[in-house]
């Protein structure tokens, strides 16, 4: 199979290759991922007679659900065999076995595969949003190199401010502590009162809390059980005098203030960072998937790069993230030196046209995970935001994108934001999360 990239002979379209093997399935199968009795999304497929072929294809498929939606429960309808297959395959498949515990760890209860002998029903979760913007609010948004903040009274942005920081190089639970709470201070300063805290976050938001997230990748486990989970909550109870927080995750967060601020509807937010951020939005809602796009399998290449923690192969956030950006200028024969901000500093700062092949090629990623993604959730819109995006070569990476959505006989709008979007639009959007009586 083509791979279709100039420069990456370890690529293998993910999208390609599992339409390419459905088209020649004659089996029905239906895979389901459950949430208790909040969601039961299903993924309707055809598998061949062949079983170790099909696992690889539904494992891959597995995979995808237990990280896009997110649950505690896959459940097979079909054909047994390959129920079976899976029951003997898992408990040694280490992408699995890793699943399975990054699943427990944010439903705090057991994952486990089951099979139906009968049809199942689907079950979607629609979380509307507030967008309400009365009050005097503060919008904060964790990201991996930066924190942003916004004071907002009733819609009008008073203070706004960006500050470095680097959340995953610190164990210290105190210093995420600090750090957002100096940010909501200075915003808090040029309000009267505060109303109400939004927040977007990096990671896996339950119930305004941090199920999961690689800002506080080094914070030991005990502090990110006692302190981490539930740190917004507790600023805003201890600092703020109880004001309402809501949290959500940035992804969200970011496809919410392109449905806002661009009139733009079942819309994927993508964030091209340290790794691939993701969310969704329509109608105003959320669908309370967990978009963990970074972890989901694009490249079904044997040789692919594995996600640095759950090892899952080809995961997305080697790919459309400054890794992948990195990756695809060595492999046109450019290399730099320091930390990965600091490469893609040097890569933007080259590429007068000498690195447009690359980001061609990272056009061409985005664009087939985009197809893959729309296989599993009703995208009409993408809104691409992140620093890869930035300069020339982003360029350059969304011309591509949109030409190979086209070329795969696809109606989606892919856009990117403008500069006040990017400087602004997180924080600001986010002091619309709460909801005031």
């Amino acid at each position: 199979m083509s791979n279709g990239m100039n420069y990456d002979k370890d690529y293998i379209s993910g999208y390609a290759a599992l339409t390419e093997f459905e088209a020649k399935g004659s089996v029905p199968l239906s895979i389901a991922i459950k949430r208790f009795d909040e969601i039961c999304h299903i993924y309707n497929t055809k598998i061949t007679s062949g079983i170790e072929e099909s696992y690889f294809y539904v494992k891959k498929i597995i995979l995808t659900l237990i990280w896009m939606v997110g649950g505690n429960e896959i459940v097979i309808e079909g054909d047994k065999g390959i129920f079976d297959c899976i029951l003997a395959h898992k408990d040694n498949d280490p992408e699995l076995i890793n699943s399975e515990k990054g699943m427990e760890e944010v439903f705090k209860t057991p994952f486990v595969f089951s099979y139906s002998d009968k049809p199942l029903t689907e079950k979607e979760l629609i979380i509307p949003v507030s967008g309400d913007f009365k009050g005097q609010r503060i919008g904060f948004d964790a990201g991996g190199s930066d924190r942003k903040v916004s004071a907002v009274k009733d819609g009008e942005v008073v203070f706004s401010e960006e500050v470095l920081w680097l959340p995953k190089e610190e164990s210290d639970w105190h210093y995420h502590y600090d750090g957002i709470l100096d940010s909501m201070k200075r915003a808090a300063a040029h309000l009267d009162r505060v109303d109400a805290i939004g927040v977007s976050t990096a990671g896996i938001v339950m119930n305004d809390e941090v199920a999961q997230s690689n800002l506080f990748i080094k914070v030991p486990a005990a502090d990110q059980k006692e302190y981490v989970r539930t740190i917004f909550k507790d600023i805003a109870d201890k600092e703020f005098g109880g004001a309402p927080v809501k949290v959500s995750n940035d992804g969200d967060v970011t496809a919410l203030g392109g449905e806002m601020l661009y009139g733009k509807d079942h819309i994927l937010g993508v964030a091209m960072g340290t790794s691939e951020a993701a969310g969704y939005s329509l109608n105003h809602s959320f669908n309370g998937w967990i978009n963990e796009l970074g972890k989901v399998p694009m490249n079904y290449s044997g040789e692919a790069a594995a996600h640095y923690a759950t090892g899952i192969k080809g995961a997305g956030s080697e790919y459309l993230s400054q890794k992948g950006i990195i990756r695809l200028a060595k492999l046109a024969g450019y290399f730099f030196d320091g930390s990965l901000a600091e490469q893609l500093a040097a890569i933007q700062k080259a590429n007068d046209g000498c690195l447009d092949k690359a980001y061609e090629d990272m056009g061409r990623y985005l664009g087939d995970a985009i197809a893959l993604y729309a296989k599993f959730l009703d995208i009409k819109s993408v809104l691409l935001l992140g620093r890869v995006m930035t300069g020339r070569g982003g360029d350059v990476l969304i011309k591509t994108a949109k030409d190979a959505v086209k070329k795969l006989g696809l109606e989606i709008d892919i856009f990117s934001a403008d500069e006040n979007f990017k400087r602004l639009g997180q924080s600001y959007t986010a002091a619309s999360l709460p909801k005031l009586d």
